[in-house]
């Protein structure tokens, strides 16, 4: 083909072949990388879907060459001085770039030979990444080498972004199911099967031009759409038709405010057809097939289309498809809206929605478990208790595990949370709140676990909710107004971060240590860790204990607690930390077993906090 800047190239290719020793940059049409937890976690649940639909026990790696190919859209690219820009798909690349480097590490990284060249190329002994933006290297490296990066305040949105992506990466990734030869078998099946058409376009202006026309025009039925043209077809008169086309169309805008890449829109309806009519699930062992559940996730239009007349949706049809949408559709949208919204302003009456999306499980397992007990004839007050108790429990779930070292990532959770939804389907309040404080009970104690809890590189965002948590409970108790989301976001001002009182110089603690592992493990101990404004953390960050303590007078009431006058004229304080026989006392010596002491301090606070009643 002649070279001329008017030419464009479009051909199929292996994801192999795309990314294998491979460089592109990103273009300033869409520079930073916005995945959320949403998209990351429906790419790996459709990819291992349809990977296991393939694999059966006793495939060999050859087998894995007949597998069905997998069909991950297309990338526009232009080249620019010899490299090739991306116009449109960096956010699949990076994603896919993600999972690679968790699938390098998931193998023991004994599968290097056939994930490293996708993932970076080696020029004479430096590593050169197959996107590659300056900001991102340092994360990607760290990612590579050790599977963790730390965030700095001067990283990038997408360098955030990326982080917490490979997080829920780790988290969603059914290791349950795919593991050993399996996983070996689905790297290949990555590596080969995955296929992505490449456009090449050699004038930068023609790039531009495709990258519009493919945002702009042309753009394919969603599988809402698919679902309502099903459901409208089933109505007997035109007029209503019309009415719910026109309302149908409103409330994808409205679920499109908070997201607007049809995430809210693919939420709500899992959700909603999970929480009220699923009744199977997939069994986690190779050649299960996939179930309600899965059917739902992946393709919950074909799913309403097959179930229209049988199970627990045709009887609540009950041919009545145009009644069935104004009420059942209509309730559980409507429930649906409000928590989104509950998550994104604070409300008293549905607090622990706002508390859960800082530290939670994945979205599919729990927007059904909000709208599992909720029925047609509950009223308002009736579906906010409901709401938030279940909010309440997946809070108390997920912390306590976390302090436990227990994952509850969404495939060792999966099989558990979706039976719990259809367990606590329709409860009224009592039993629900007595069946949920049963799950919770089986959770070690927070006297057992904190203790042993412990800072490391994987964890400091839980460890940061944690302390904003019990900060904005002992201050709210004494008075003081609930600042949880001053700690948590602190908006327009210097973030909240974590902050160690033990400065790292082990040479000032050898009275009590003598190696320098131990000395880090008490630094690292929950009860040496507290939350300071992010300048202020760093002013205190390396002066001795002595020189620390009376700074902290200014700060936070947690903070506050280590020195003597918090404990002289502050009423509220004091009456609330001894009704609650909560062991706060101050400091002018931190050592070895005070940080003990302080533990337990911790561990009394959580256990108000994350109390087992659910009240």
């Amino acid at each position: 083909m002649e070279n001329n800047n008017t030419a464009i190239i479009a051909k199929d290719y292996r994801l192999s072949d795309i990314l294998s020793n491979k460089k592109y940059t990103v273009d300033y049409f869409q520079r930073e990388y916005k995945w959320e937890t949403i998209h990351i976690e429906q790419l790996v649940f459709d990819l291992v879907n349809a990977f296991m639909e393939n694999y059966h026990v006793g495939d060999a790696i050859r087998d894995v060459a007949h597998y069905s190919t997998y069909y991950m859209g297309s990338i526009v690219l232009s080249e620019k001085n010899g490299k090739n820009s991306i116009i449109d798909g960096q956010q699949r690349i990076t994603s896919l770039t993600l999972l690679l480097i968790y699938l390098y590490h998931a193998t023991n990284k004994t599968m290097e030979s056939q994930i490293a060249p996708m993932i970076y190329s080696d020029s004479y002994g430096e590593l050169s990444f197959n996107i590659d933006v300056p900001e991102r290297r340092e994360c990607l490296q760290a990612l590579y080498e050790t599977g963790d990066y730390v965030v700095k305040p001067t990283d990038d949105e997408s360098t955030k972004n990326m982080v917490l992506r490979y997080t829920d990466i780790c988290n969603c990734f059914p290791t349950d199911e795919i593991k050993d030869d399996v996983l070996k078998a689905f790297v290949y099946w990555v590596k080969d099967n995955l296929v992505l058409v490449k456009i090449t376009a050699l004038s930068e202006e023609n790039a531009y031009t495709i990258f519009e026309t493919m945002n702009d025009r042309g753009v394919p039925l969603t599988a809402s759409d698919m679902l309502k043209g099903f459901i409208l077809s089933k109505f007997h008169r035109d007029e209503n038709r019309n009415t719910v086309n026109a309302q149908w169309k409103k409330d994808m805008l409205r679920l499109d405010e908070f997201d607007s890449n049809k995430g809210a829109e693919n939420q709500f309806f899992q959700a909603w057809l999970r929480s009220q009519f699923a009744v199977t699930i997939r069994q986690a062992k190779v050649n299960s097939v996939n179930q309600d559940f899965e059917n739902i996730g992946t393709r919950y239009h074909n799913w309403f289309k097959d179930n229209y007349d049988k199970g627990l949706l045709a009887d609540a049809i009950a041919g009545d498809i145009e009644g069935f949408i104004d009420r059942n559709y209509r309730f559980y949208f409507e429930q649906f809206i409000k928590v989104k919204e509950a998550e994104k302003t604070f409300r008293k009456d549905l607090e622990h929605v706002y508390y859960h999306q800082f530290w939670r499980i994945a979205p599919s397992l729990y927007y059904p478990l909000y709208l599992a007990p909720l029925t047609l004839n509950d009223d308002e007050e009736t579906c906010n208790k409901k709401i938030d108790i279940v909010a309440h429990f997946l809070d108390n779930f997920t912390v306590r595990r976390s302090s436990n070292y227990r994952l509850f990532s969404a495939s060792s959770l999966r099989y558990t949370m979706c039976n719990l939804a259809r367990i606590i389907r329709g409860k009224d309040i009592d039993d629900l709140r007595a069946t949920l404080i049963q799950e919770t009970e089986v959770i070690d104690d927070f006297d057992v676990a904190l203790p042993n809890f412990r800072l490391h590189g994987m964890n400091r965002p839980f460890i940061k909710y944690f302390l904003a948590r019990i900060t904005a409970f002992i201050e709210d108790g004494s008075g003081m107004g609930n600042h949880f989301v001053d700690y948590m976001l602190n908006p327009g001002r210097k973030p909240f971060e974590v902050e160690h009182v033990w400065s790292d110089h082990f040479e000032w603690h050898t009275d009590e240590f003598q190696q320098t592992e131990e000395f880090n493990q008490y630094r690292n101990s929950i009860g040496d860790l507290i939350l300071l404004p992010n300048g202020v953390n760093q002013s205190y960050n390396d002066l001795p204990v002595d020189q620390k303590l009376p700074h902290y007078i200014k700060e936070n009431l947690m903070a506050q607690s280590f020195c003597a006058p918090t404990y002289e004229k502050n009423p509220g304080f004091i009456s609330f930390y001894k009704a609650n026989n909560l062991p706060f006392r101050s400091f002018t010596e931190f050592k070895k077993a005070d940080i003990q002491e302080r533990c337990k301090l911790y561990a009394a606070i959580a256990s108000l906090v994350w109390n087992k009643n659910l009240e």
